[in-house]
């Protein structure tokens, strides 16, 4: 096994890193001597462990509760607020030097998960319209920033948002999201769905988009890693409660419409969205 007995660094903080870290965590009770480190860029780790049991997707919620377990054994490494700035080779094995001059010496392999961007060469010819920043369908990308969305909330979004400029051309799937890494399978299945209704002459059923994502559990976290924020309209939703904050669940509860956030708040938390 290329793994088994290796200092293994880990970089990034998404899902790939989580299953990567959880794979290697089995390994190591396996292979002895397998030995993982894990470096992530934020000092806030509350939006890679999730909602847990508050997350509407089960599968998520529990893989975010794994890696918090195995983060709270002590049987990794953990190096938060580590900006890569150099790698190194030295007697056989790799030298990952932060900006802050903090070091991760002995390293024999590098998993990087720090994200993806789509290969849009075959597509030059094409008249595209894109979101400079994410690399989505220009429409689609105020619609599913990672920077926004912090609860998981993303509008229903169909044929409109993945058209272009070129006539009769659409992108679904996971390269509509560009480099955004919050596509699930059920919204490719909608976008597809969407599209092929509009090219069949349907552009009723086109518009009608039929979307309700699960939402994380996890709201008003910043992505720059400082602590969530007290203010975010009364802070997170109780758990279980389809709501975006708590004064949200607040109004929910006693039938009024809308968020129930005071428009200045709702303008600097996830209810914008």
């Amino acid at each position: 096994m290329r793994y088994a007995g290796q200092h293994v660094l880990v970089i990034g903080a998404g899902h790939s890193a989580a299953n990567a870290l959880l794979d290697l965590a089995h390994l190591a009770e396996q292979a002895p001597g397998t030995r993982i480190s894990w470096a992530v860029r934020s000092t806030d780790l509350r939006r890679t462990f999730g909602g847990g049991d508050a997350d509407a997707l089960a599968a998520r919620g529990a893989l975010g509760s794994a890696l918090r377990r195995l983060t709270d054994s002590g049987r990794m490494e953990l190096y938060t607020g580590f900006k890569t700035a150099s790698f190194q080779q030295a007697a056989g094995s790799l030298a990952i030097t932060a900006r802050d001059g903090r070091m991760i010496t002995g390293v024999d392999q590098v998993i990087v998960a720090t994200g993806q961007r789509p290969d849009l060469t075959m597509l030059r010819e094409l008249r595209l319209g894109l979101d400079p920043w994410l690399e989505s369908t220009a429409a689609l990308g105020p619609l599913i920033d990672p920077n926004l969305h912090s609860c998981g909330t993303v509008r229903p979004h169909g044929a409109r948002e993945l058209s272009h400029p070129e006539p009769g051309f659409f992108t679904v799937g996971i390269k509509s999201y560009g480099r955004a890494p919050t596509f699930l399978m059920a919204t490719g299945y909608e976008q597809v769905r969407s599209v092929a209704a509009l090219l069949a002459g349907d552009f009723a059923a086109a518009a009608e988009v039929q979307l309700q994502l699960p939402e994380t559990g996890v709201c008003g976290v910043s992505l720059a890693g400082s602590p969530a924020s007290t203010d975010c309209c009364g802070g997170p939703a109780p758990a279980g409660v389809d709501a975006c904050c708590d004064q949200d669940a607040t109004a929910k509860a006693a039938a009024a419409p809308g968020c129930g956030c005071p428009p200045a708040a709702a303008a600097k938390t996830c209810c914008a969205a």
